[in-house]
């Protein structure tokens, strides 16, 4: 409990340092989803953006027919200007047609987008989700760069996915006035085992990034620290103490396939440990090192619907994804029974859980609520500051995420249809790093 307190004092010093320099960057000022016009039976995209106080939506019909059935980035220049989109396998510029050389990527994996015609990929289709981020370059305005993990797929043994090495590929939005080109891709940064999804925090000094990895056990994490496109040191830690020798499949599952989450700080990690516990983690800017703070027995949480019993053969579920408030004080958790948040400031952090909602029902199409369990997603925060949970038509959203308990105004989807949003739209959570993390001071 000391070293809690003492590590929670650190991170209050620490919070307001090194937001502001950066704080006007809007790159993930846009979000991108799919809405079906059922009356001309087209496809159209639908572009999120985030104004000052409102969020503006556009439709548009999509010429490519790019698949968005598991998520995507859509990426904006630090005016919040779009520049283009991805799926993780295709590339598509502002103007909403495919990149030149914006196909072709992760060849091999068992996500990829290869078909048969000509040897060339015709499917569009998307990649693993949250195994893929981009960043921006710090000197030039116009180059990107996507980190993307080469994903394998085993079936149905413990070690069902896993990456086989971290590529980067380098897009340049300057050429062919302005509507881009990839300049490389699938180039190996890394070639060591790994999980598959990964983060990235930007170092103290507020230009280079961390990428950060973990080993398929997560007891061990390496950072890889960037420059650009290259990787110009490389930390390994270990989390002592701790054991995942009892595993069985379904506790692996979740620690081989989890998320692994930044604070928007930069200075914590939260990490599955099996179902039903969290590692809270420590992250050190500078030096890239990774130590345990504390495990947090998370549970499982009811299913206690009454208008529409779950499958009889599930009864309760833990939490599938995590997030931090802004502060850093409290985490959130979400799975198929619902939300729930936990004050890292208390003495016994499992036991401070308040559940916000009851279990959880994805939304149709149509956005009404259907009878089933699931209706969850990872979180993002945007630029408003409010943390979105958004997956396809099941949108939930805390508009006041420093706030405790109900006081943090959850909206529940199910309970609000047919939209938290408003919007009856296919969407999902930005999946972004912390663009406006900018330097600690003194580095």
């Amino acid at each position: 409990m000391k070293q809690q307190l003492r590590y929670i004092l650190y991170v209050l010093v620490l919070m307001a340092v090194g937001m502001q320099d950066a704080y006007n960057q809007k790159y993930d000022r846009h979000w991108l989803g799919k809405f079906y016009n059922r009356e001309v039976a087209d496809v159209y995209m639908a572009l999120m953006r985030f104004e000052e106080s409102h969020i503006e939506f556009d439709t548009f019909v999509d010429p490519e027919n790019v698949f968005w059935q598991r998520g995507n980035i859509a990426m904006s220049d630090a005016e919040g200007n779009l520049q283009f989109y991805t799926n993780g396998n295709v590339v598509v510029s502002w103007d909403h047609r495919v990149m030149l050389g914006g196909k072709g990527f992760n060849q091999g994996s068992s996500s990829d987008d290869f078909g048969t015609y000509a040897g060339d990929t015709v499917l569009n289709t998307p990649y693993n989700p949250y195994t893929y981020m981009v960043i921006p370059d710090p000197d030039s305005a116009h180059i990107y760069y996507l980190l993307h993990s080469f994903v394998i797929e085993t079936g149905d043994t413990i070690l069902r996915i896993y990456s086989d090495r971290m590529q980067i590929s380098k897009i340049d939005m300057s050429a062919r006035n302005g509507r881009g080109r990839v300049v490389y891709k699938n180039r190996t940064l890394d070639n060591e085992r790994m999980a598959v999804t990964f983060t990235l925090v930007r170092h103290g000094n507020g230009r280079d990034w961390w990428l950060i990895l973990r080993k398929l056990g997560a007891l061990e994490y390496k950072a890889l620290l960037l420059r650009r496109d290259s990787v110009i040191q490389t930390v390994r830690s270990s989390i002592p103490g701790l054991s995942t020798e009892e595993f069985d499949f379904e506790n692996w599952g979740i620690t081989i396939g989890g998320l692994l989450v930044p604070s928007l700080d930069g200075t914590m990690l939260v990490d599955h440990f099996g179902r039903g516990y969290a590692k809270w983690m420590h992250f050190d800017r500078c030096s890239g090192e990774v130590s345990l703070i504390d495990t947090i027995n998370t549970g499982y949480v009811p299913f206690d619907r009454e208008e529409c019993p779950p499958d009889p053969y599930i009864d309760s579920a833990p939490f599938d994804y995590f997030y931090f408030s802004p502060s850093g004080r409290y985490l959130y958790g979400v799975g198929w029974g619902g939300f729930a948040q936990w004050d890292l400031q208390a003495e016994d952090i499992g036991a401070s859980r308040i559940r916000l909602s009851r279990a959880l029902r994805p939304m149709d199409d149509f956005q009404n609520p259907r009878c089933t369990a699931g209706g969850s997603a990872a979180f993002g925060y945007g630029p408003d500051g409010k943390l979105y949970n958004l997956m396809r038509a099941t949108h939930h959203v805390i508009p006041y995420p420093d706030e405790r308990g109900l006081d943090c105004g959850i909206c529940v989807a199910h309970e609000n249809p047919p939209s938290c949003l408003g919007v009856p739209y296919y969407l999902f959570s930005g999946y972004y790093p912390n663009y406006r993390l900018g330097p600690l001071d003194g580095s």
